[in-house]
């Protein structure tokens, strides 16, 4: 069984991390994934290997910074 079958026995999270051996937070996780799974959501998928975001390059020493005569954000 699942978590989320475990769930809709009627057991809690503490019992069902338990019975699973895993964190109860993990379980929280787990079975909200499985929830959105069956519901047909799939925004979690469509993000899920996106590239993570970085900051710009390093400012020049000495260029202000977010004033009227900053750097230009690209």
């Amino acid at each position: 069984m699942n978590a989320l079958e475990l769930f809709r026995t009627g057991r809690d999270y503490i019992e069902i991390a338990a019975i699973l051996g895993v964190s109860v937070p993990s379980v929280e996780t787990e079975i909200h994934r499985l929830r959105s799974a069956a519901k047909g959501d799939t925004a979690g998928l469509d993000h899920a290997g996106a590239e993570i975001r970085r900051f710009s390059p390093r400012l020049k020493p000495g260029s202000s910074v977010n004033f009227f005569g900053g750097q230009r954000r690209i």
